[in-house]
């Protein structure tokens, strides 16, 4: 069998190996989307984009201690280890979530938007649209892989989405909508989405908390 159908055989058959290049993929695509907010915010000296930067670095360390767990242990080995990893991403979630939501009362009731080259949009755009495919895409794919860790890793991916929406809609808005929409117009579609947005990841790491601890509890009264 030729080296190449050999590999994809394995990587088809071995679900560690494929969650370990998913985790491998989505935290470079991540890091480089942090770097090009870092280097927006840097450019026009906004808190906004820079504070934007360390949300997703935040998202690429959490990743990266999932990965971490991946490269040392197969997926199931440390259940309770990874249910702990789980929990612990719930939790971070809500303190980045208070974080996120003091941006966007920052970027709602100050109106600070820029309005970006158009190559800079179309980067912002691709990479809203490829994070979205790519969440869908592996909820859809690997919906019958229930490792916490792998759990974990897409509510990461959902929200790395989710913010990246966010900040596509204030770019598309002050962008192409300052002509046809009105401040107080633009306020109200922000502030909905972003209401939105901040509902679901509060949501999203409730359940992480919660499912995580009734899961360790099953679980330590099942080795008991």
């Amino acid at each position: 069998m030729p080296p190449k159908k050999l590999v994809l055989k394995l990587l088809r058959s071995d679900a560690s190996s494929r969650m370990k290049i998913s985790l491998y993929g989505t935290l470079i695509f991540n890091a480089a989307y942090a770097a090009l907010q870092l280097g927006m915010g840097l450019w026009h000296r906004s808190f906004w984009f820079i504070s934007l930067s360390l949300y997703y670095v935040s998202l690429a360390v959490m990743r990266f201690f999932l990965l971490r767990h991946t490269n040392r242990y197969r997926p199931g080995e440390y259940i309770e280890r990874e249910l702990r990893k789980f929990r612990a991403c719930g939790i971070v979630f809500l303190i980045m979530n208070f974080a996120l939501s003091i941006m966007v009362f920052f970027m709602v009731y100050w109106n600070r938007t820029f309005i970006h080259h158009e190559i800079t949009t179309i980067a912002l755009a691709s990479y809203t649209f490829t994070a979205f495919t790519l969440a869908i895409v592996n909820a859809v794919k690997h919906r019958k892989n229930e490792s916490p860790v792998y759990l974990a890793s897409r509510a990461i991916t959902l929200t790395a989405a989710c913010v990246s929406m966010l900040t596509l809609e204030s770019t598309m808005l002050t962008t192409f909508g300052k002509e046809t929409l009105s401040l107080t117009e633009r306020r109200i579609f922000l502030g909905t989405s972003g209401g939105v947005i901040l509902a679901f990841i509060i949501s999203m790491a409730i359940y992480m908390i919660a499912g995580g601890t009734r899961s360790l509890k099953r679980f330590k009264a099942d080795k008991e």
